[in-house]
């Protein structure tokens, strides 16, 4: 395989509150392990505490990296889009969006521009996720179908389906699996054709971006793939959780689904109220299991 020249890799970092995770991550990032050119736009997504004046103090005089404030927290995908679209300037071969949250060791970006650079209708790639207990993240490989959204609300779905999946190579390129979709906390894709199809769609708040996306370049003909000889480390939903209860987290999944199944499902308004009467089933389950925590198993 022949050597890749350099590429310049524009990254996006997300920061709502967590301004130290978010300078851990850029540090990590600054460490030289890889040949390509990064330049790094933090989104501060309008922290209400002193974000933004911390990362800028610590970043203004660090050359290729930016730090930007967006006027309200308008959720991940609006946020991201703001740091995107600042890239423009820069022309940037490739994207990379990060969760804050995120631990890798940088000399797997220049095992993703190889990759990218040696598979054909290629979209977006990853490493895999790994949690800090060590274990894979197995979830998520196919666009979920309305069948998986139905029964996601239910413990049904944990068991049968959501982690039934197998991580194994499936190409002709050893060490890679085609996949439906890929974790949104770490996406790379080439640059101008994720301006090509309008960035992240913003139809939603937090949760199923991964599947806007996927579907949005499944529609042009494009692949996503997962490398499975190199990971990253997520400290899940870190400031989601820190943020907002499990109930909400759920009802912002919900929200994720219904709008995808409004964009792309066939009788959306049928499957919408479908959905709706699941979300009324699960949430009432999840609050008197946590009434009865409260008041009977204390």
């Amino acid at each position: 395989m022949s050597s890749i020249p350099e590429r310049t890799i524009g990254v996006v970092i997300l920061n709502y509150k967590s301004y130290v995770d978010t300078e851990t991550l850029v540090f990590e990032l600054l460490s030289n392990k890889t040949k390509h050119r990064l330049i790094i736009q933090i989104v501060d997504n309008a922290s209400p505490n002193d974000s933004f004046s911390y990362l800028w103090d610590k970043f203004k005089d660090v050359p290729d990296v930016y730090v930007n404030k967006n006027n309200e927290n308008s959720g991940f995908a609006c946020g991201n889009n703001f740091g995107l679209k600042l890239l423009a300037k820069y022309s940037p071969d490739y994207a990379l969006v990060l969760n804050n949250d995120v631990h890798f060791d940088t000399s797997i970006l220049d095992k993703l521009v190889t990759v990218y650079e040696s598979i054909n209708n290629v979209g977006a790639v990853a490493p895999l996720q790994c949690y800090p207990s060590g274990q894979y993240d197995k979830r998520g490989l196919a666009i979920p179908n309305f069948i998986n959204d139905f029964f996601s609300y239910t413990y049904i779905y944990y068991r049968l389906w959501r982690d039934s999946l197998d991580i194994v190579e499936n190409t002709d390129y050893k060490g890679v699996r085609k996949v439906g979709i890929i974790p949104g906390c770490f996406i790379f894709i080439d640059y101008a054709l994720f301006e090509s199809i309008g960035f992240f769609s913003e139809d939603t708040f937090l949760f199923c971006e991964e599947r806007f996306l996927a579907r949005k370049l499944k529609d042009i003909g494009r692949s996503n793939y997962l490398l499975l000889d190199c990971h990253f480390i997520h400290d899940h939903s870190k400031t989601i959780n820190d943020e907002a209860s499990f109930l909400r987290q759920l009802g912002l999944l919900h929200d994720g689904r219904v709008a995808y199944t409004r964009r792309y499902r066939k009788f959306a308004s049928l499957k919408v109220a479908l959905l709706n009467l699941m979300w009324f089933y699960q949430s009432n389950r999840v609050k008197l299991i946590a009434f009865l925590r409260k008041n009977l198993f204390k």
